[in-house]
């Protein structure tokens, strides 16, 4: 009697640590997809913003649609942000952290003067702005190559 509880006992024990193990394969995968994701909105961002901020400096409704596009990518930046990285990503996802508070610094003054009519594209374009986004980016075959 007392080894069949024994025996069920370590069952137990095995079954749960390797449940343990699925949640730390899981939450790896998940990061992966997430950063990913987040660095295929952030290219697509980038590449659309040069059209649209040109656009809109001399067009009312391309003004709006940039100002939309900046709060989004502020949100999707503060979502990530707050992403828990395994411990072998940690050192990436400091690097994109680093990048975001950048980012979102540089669209809140971009929104301010959106808000004042003070859009200014030759500002943008040779602003730190342009260049994180390009940092980020360019991190992404780093993220596709991080494993547990």
């Amino acid at each position: 009697m007392k080894l069949k509880i024994m025996l069920l006992l370590m069952l137990a024990v095995g079954l749960l640590s390797g449940c343990g193990l699925v949640d730390k394969v899981n939450h790896s995968l998940n990061y992966v997809e997430e950063a990913t994701k987040f660095i295929d909105d952030t290219t697509r961002f980038a590449e659309q913003l040069p059209t649209l901020a040109g656009q809109a400096v001399t067009d009312s409704e391309a003004r709006t649609t940039l100002k939309n596009e900046l709060t989004g990518m502020k949100e999707r930046i503060a979502k990530f942000n707050t992403l828990q990285a395994p411990d072998f990503a940690k050192n990436v996802h400091g690097q994109l952290v680093g990048y975001n508070e950048t980012l979102t610094k540089e669209i809140n003054g971009y929104l301010e003067k959106i808000n004042n009519s003070a859009i200014d594209w030759k500002a943008i374009e040779n602003s730190q702005f342009i260049d994180t986004l390009n940092q980020v980016t360019q991190i992404s075959d780093t993220v596709q190559s991080l494993t547990p």
